[in-house]
């Protein structure tokens, strides 16, 4: 019997490119004893916020665009918040909707009870300084008029994936600002690219017999030794 050989239609230079994925991670510091008049601005910015996302879910509308469109100019003028903040929380009105609406079961009704403050790039600063309080400070722009710089501290680990992203290992994205317990937390979304191995990590294995027809077992490239998952398929099956 003639053997058929198909040739991949990808050229040898584009074999050669690395695969690559984004990665996603979050890093959570804690807002370090802010003043009186620190905490009753992000307060109020939360209350706002939150009247905010739930104005826009009365439309019950997921697209971005109609929103935009339709609503912004008037949300401008009910909500005193910048225009980032107005933009992020109609994006996140927008995503809990679309949440709601995969996972409701009959007769549900959407509730939002919490909200977190979302801060993308044009609307923070986070920088490292010399203070002797501590050295990481993020400054947020609440709306028209109002600015706070808030010190913020970390654990240990969550300092070196900072300290990771200062040096340009990651991107900072956004942050938000979650409020628990009366206690307030930055929790910082970094990004970056990463290659990802060509090669499968795992090789499957198939041995055809006469009482079984086939047997199929998954062993790891690590630990070829020990393998993973097994299946087999009885020859009867096929015969009938």
């Amino acid at each position: 019997m003639a053997k058929r050989v198909f040739k991949s239609p990808l050229s040898q230079e584009s074999r050669d490119v690395p695969l690559q994925k984004d990665v996603r991670v979050c890093v959570i510091g804690k807002v370090f004893k802010p003043n009186k008049r620190k905490v009753l601005a992000l307060n109020k910015t939360l209350d706002e916020y939150f009247r905010l996302v739930k104005w826009y879910l009365s439309f019950n509308f997921t697209s971005k665009t109609f929103l935009h469109k339709n609503c912004y100019e008037k949300a401008k003028e009910l909500f005193n918040l910048n225009t980032a903040l107005i933009q992020t929380a109609r994006d996140r009105a927008v995503e809990i909707l679309k949440s709601f609406e995969k996972t409701k079961k009959e007769d549900s009704v959407l509730r939002l009870k919490r909200i977190s403050i979302r801060f993308d790039k044009r609307c923070y600063k986070f920088s490292k300084t010399m203070n002797v309080l501590t050295p990481y400070w993020l400054t947020l722009s609440l709306n028209r008029k109002e600015r706070v710089s808030l010190p913020i501290v970390f654990g240990e680990r969550q300092r070196q994936r900072i300290e990771e992203a200062l040096r340009g290992e990651w991107q900072f994205t956004m942050v938000e600002m979650v409020k628990r317990d009366g206690q307030w937390y930055a929790h910082f979304i970094l990004e970056k690219t990463v290659e990802v191995p060509d090669e499968p990590e795992t090789v499957i294995a198939i041995d055809r017999g006469e009482h079984n027809l086939a047997d199929a077992v998954a062993i790891s490239k690590s630990n070829p030794n020990k393998p993973m998952k097994g299946q087999f398929w009885r020859g009867q099956r096929s015969r009938g």
